[in-house]
């Protein structure tokens, strides 16, 4: 009966044994391969990111919906715009406010609003158009040059809060033609209007559009969402992440080999039926083997085998009737090999330090495709921003094109030469605009295809950070701009013969530049504040000590304006006493006109120093001052009527109605002579606790006014560098961090110990080999029919040795010379990464070098050019003789070159310095792939901690594992020892 349970048994084993499903195989393959990533992640001090997995994200486009374990083939066919960017958890902290105003813009100074001659009305202005028509910008005889604030946009620009276009000069305004739009490609417009100043010369042209850019309906992407997105449908990524668990499943095959594991094939039962006839005698045969077996590589290399071995054999109708022999047998194994054990463990060990090569692989490979997107993303910004400045420059040209061939058709002002160079210039203007947005349409595609993201899809990017970059832009050349002012005072100051008068002016411009800086770092204060959440308190704090700031700047600006209208009253003062104690007393007339000039200037002075009365307490007083300026400027109307009156008469055929007037006129003069004076006192009293009323303590009082002035300004600059704190850090740290920190050369070490550990086995290949081997068998006993009846009386063990001398070893000759040479060749890698390491890093930092210097000459060279462009636009305006359109041209295209190398330089700064810290494996990533230090002015830490941070220079190897005392000694060399070559 037990015969027929164990033979039941075996028919139905084949039945239950079919093996687990697809689903729990797959997931027990998965649970062990991820358990040795963090396994071995934990050992190199750099975890894996704890959501590593290779399955592809549900929001990925690759992501495949189907039973994973028996997936479908797609459906064939051709489609466009499939996929939709999805919800992104970088948004939470990375918000993508509106994109506002180019920050940069405010450098330049608002356009100035001048009063076109008679020739020129809003007809001409109306009939313009971009081929023949123009607006003529009649010049005078009066030079620009002699004004206290021509060629100074920023001294000019403070008397408006708005902001200019980044890259126009203050000419008269010409609204943009519309076949100027019309000229320019779909996309290149859609770029244009990106930008809050271009939106707003768009719609100066067309009023009534209301039209809005199609890319504002895009989703705008910061850094941290593109490296989300890369985290999500990179295909590189994805195949990384796969490289990675197929190192670490190939290990699961190899550990489980050193576990008490079933043989993988020969376990499980068969049956056999036959039927025989023999001399007309039949006979109806089953048999059933059966066998099942277990085996284990042991630590010290030896194989272990224990197999159970079953046979029924059933016999219905043979000679003796239904008869049955069963049989059973169990076999021991054991082989040893002794001289090639480490031989045996290599499989194992080779599987073990792969993963920890394609972790290390893994790890940098994110930081590699952070820098590539990176670099991309700015470098995108850096399109962006060239697209706004040829922009403005085009714009600009074209406007001067405008004006250029307006006078020379109207009243031939400048040849024909002049205008032909600036409408060349419009043309090459509008070709540089149009290849910038075809370039970044280009650029687009490629990161997009980077990402995995379909090339068809519209993206856009957020320009939030271009407009911090621009920001810092726009601070570095106030702060130049300030810079070259205050030398330029410096130099005035300390002249032979100090002139008052210029030495005001000038330190108001210098004033003027100033008060544009503090509206920049208050601007960029704010920024940071609100992109750091700081508190309500911090932000009020901010706010109080820009008031202070703007107030003694703005007291500053004041006084010196009244200062400088003071001393130009002074010296209209001398020449109206020196017309009236002539010993050959002046005309009367003349002596009104003088009176009358005097009177004007004068009251300019008493209405800036009524304007700084505003903040005192005496409002009682200030009202009576404000009278008496009434009554004032009531005699001083009448006067200049009258002068009008005069001037009408000189021309009139009526004698009568003339001599009647030119009567009048030395009674006139005397009125004028009484208003001088009465304006004196007026100033007197409204100035009296502003200026002294003696000449020489007003040149005492701009003298000191000069020196607070200065005192500002090197406060102003002491706040912070052009565009970024410089990098500092020690070269010789700089390389040996690089070389303690660099996953690449951990690996490039670790290969060079597998290269000298084949040395090894080479070696233990060409000696004899030794194979030890104990065998055991136990059967059942012959006599009976009990499957499990074992018995030592049917036994049998075997114990053998085998000797296979090396008599022919020219194979293992050659293969251990090989290792001898792979080794060398491995060294000579080694020295060659460490090197390439230590010369990217002095690349890096003398590229970084490079930059800072490029930027500030760049810096230089913008504010130089800004104001070459505002003095040649004057004399060009105000036909100032040996200045040609030529002049004017070059200077803007040097100012628009400017401003394009600041911006690349500044981008080229944040690329390279992510270069630097990615060649010294600095770069600290979160889940989604992003660097948040991306933009920050730190410089790396250094780290020249060689043993902490690599405590095993040459990797560990398998535990519980019986190596050989010269393989285990790589775990055992310290950092700075050598590797002790195995003996040949």
């Amino acid at each position: 009966m037990r015969s027929l349970v164990t033979l039941y048994c075996l028919l139905l084993l084949p039945i239950l044994a079919v093996g687990c499903s697809r689903t729990k195989y797959r997931r027990a393959a998965d649970r062990d391969a991820y358990r040795i990533v963090q396994e071995k992640s934990a050992c190199l001090g750099e975890q894996v990111p704890d959501d590593y997995t290779i399955k592809p994200d549900p929001r990925s486009r690759f992501y495949d919906p189907t039973n994973p374990d028996c997936p479908q083939l797609p459906v064939p066919r051709s489609v466009l715009n499939s996929y939709a960017i999805p919800p992104l958890n970088s948004d939470a902290s990375h918000s993508t406010p509106k994109p506002t105003a180019s920050p940069f813009s405010q450098i330049i100074p608002e356009e100035v609003e001048e009063t076109p001659p008679a020739t020129l009305n809003d007809q001409a202005v109306s009939q313009a158009s971009f081929q023949n028509e123009a607006v003529i910008p009649v010049g005078n005889d009066r030079d620009p040059v002699a004004n206290r604030k021509s060629g100074d946009g920023p001294a000019s620009a403070q008397s408006s809060q708005e902001p200019m276009q980044s890259n126009s000069v203050p000419i008269i305004k010409v609204t943009i033609p519309a076949q100027a739009w019309d000229v320019l490609p779909t996309n290149c417009l859609e770029r244009m209007l990106e930008f809050e100043t271009l939106q707003q010369e768009y719609a100066q042209t067309f009023a009534d559009s209301g039209q809005e850019p199609a890319s504002a309906q895009v989703r705008r992407l910061t850094l941290a969402n593109l490296m989300e997105l890369a985290t999500i449908n990179s295909r590189e990524y994805q195949t990384r992440k796969e490289a990675l668990f197929r190192t670490a499943l190939t290990l699961t095959r190899q550990r489980y080999q050193f576990d008490l594991n079933p043989s993988p094939f020969g376990n499980g039962t068969a049956a056999d039926y036959r039927h025989l006839r023999t001399n007309g005698v039949t006979e109806n045969r089953l048999a059933t083997p059966s066998g099942v077996g277990v085996e284990k590589t042991l630590a010290t290399g030896g194989e272990f085998l224990a197999r159970f071995a079953n046979s029924v054999v059933l016999t219905f109708n043979g000679p003796s009737g239904f008869a049955t022999d069963i049989g059973s047998e169990m076999i021991f194994d054991f082989q040893q090999t002794v001289f090639q054990r480490d031989v045996r463990f290599e499989t194992l060990t080779r599987a073990e330090r792969e993963v920890i090569y394609a972790t290390r692989e893994y790890l940098r490979f994110r930081r590699q495709m952070f820098r590539d997107v990176s670099n991309q993303y700015y470098n995108l910004l850096l399109n962006f921003r060239t697209i706004e400045i040829n922009a403005q420059d085009y714009f600009t040209t074209l406007r001067g094109f405008i004006q250029s061939q307006a006078e020379y058709r109207t009243a031939e002002k400048i040849p024909r030469i002049q205008v032909d160079q600036f409408e060349q210039n419009v043309l090459r203007a509008r070709s540089n605009l149009v290849t910038n947005c075809f370039t970044l349409d280009a650029a687009l595609d490629q990161l997009k295809f980077r990402l995995g993201l379909p090339t068809e899809m519209t993206i856009n990017m957020d320009l939030t950070e271009l407009a911090s970059i621009s920001l810092k832009d726009e601070l570095s050349v106030a702060r130049q701009m300030i810079n070259r002012a205050r030398v330029e005072l410096l130099n005035t100051r300390s002249a032979t013969a100090i002139d008052a008068t210029t030495l005001a002016n000038v330190a108001e411009v210098l004033a003027d530049r100033m008060s544009n800086i503090l509206r920049i770092q208050r601007r960029m204060e704010l920024s940071a504040a609100q992109a750091e959440g700081r508190s309500d308190q911090l932000a009020s704090n901010s706010d109080q000590a820009f008031e202070r700031a703007w107030v003694e700047l703005s007291q500053l600006q004041q006084l010196l304006q009244i200062l400088g209208v003071r001393l130009q009253v002074d010296m209209l003062r001398k020449e109206l006493d020196s017309q009236l104690n002539s010993e050959t007393p002046a005309p009367p007339l003349r002596v009104l006109i003088r009176a009358i000039e005097f009177c004007g200037a004068e009251l300019e002075v008493i209405d800036l120093a009524l304007a700084s009365l505003r903040t005192e307490p005496l409002q009682r007083g200030r009202d009576s001052l404000v009278n008496r300026r009434s009554d004032a400027v009531s005699k001083l109307t009448v006067l200049k009527e009258f002068l009008v009156e005069v001037s009408k008469n000189l021309n009139s055929e009526s004698v009568i109605n003339a001599s009647d007037t030119f009567r009048k006129i030395p009674e006139r003069m005397r009125e004028s002579v009484s208003l001088v004076e009465q304006l004196e006192l007026l100033a007197r009293d409204a100035t009296r606790d502003i200026v002294p009323a003696e000449g020489k303590s007003i040149e005492s009082k701009v003298q000191s006014t000069v020196d607070k002035t200065i005192a500002l300004s090197d406060r102003l600059l002491e706040k912070g560098p052009d565009g970024w704190e410089e990098i500092v850090v020690d070269k010789d740290e700089a390389l040996l961090t690089g070389l303690v920190q660099r996953l690449d050369l951990m690996n490039q070490r670790g290969e060079l110990a597998d290269a000298w550990r084949q040395i090894k086995l080479a070696g233990d290949d060409l000696k004899s080999i030794v194979d030890l081997r104990a065998t055991q068998v136990l059967r059942t006993k012959s006599s009976g029919n009990n499957p499990m009846d074992f018995s030592f009386d049917d036994s049998e063990s075997r114990l053998s040795v085998a000797l296979d001398t090396p008599l022919n070893r020219r194979l293992q000759r050659n293969n251990f010379r090989l290792a001898l040479i792979n080794y060398n060749v491995g060294l000579r890698n080694l020295m060659a990464a460490e090197d390439s390491i230590k010369l990217d890093i002095r690349e890096d930092l003398r590229q970084l070098a490079l930059d800072r210097n490029q930027y500030t000459i760049a810096v230089a060279s913008a504010a130089l050019a800004y104001e070459r462009v505002i003095s040649t636009r004057l004399r060009l305006q105000f036909a100032v003789a040996n200045v040609a359109a030529r002049d004017f041209l070059e200077a803007q295209q040097a100012y628009t070159n400017s401003l394009n190398a600041i911006a690349r330089q500044h981008v080229n700064y944040i690329t390279d310095r992510t270069e630097l810290f990615f060649d010294l494996e600095a770069i600290d990533l979160d889940n989604n792939g992003y660097w948040s230090g991306v933009t920050e002015d730190y410089g790396p830490q250094v780290n020249v901690d060689f043993p902490g941070t690599n405590p095993r220079p040459y990797d560990s190897l398998p535990p519980r594992v019986w190596y050989s005392k010269s393989v285990r000694q790589l775990e055992q060399i310290a950092p700075g020892e050598s590797i002790v070559v195995p003996d040949r």
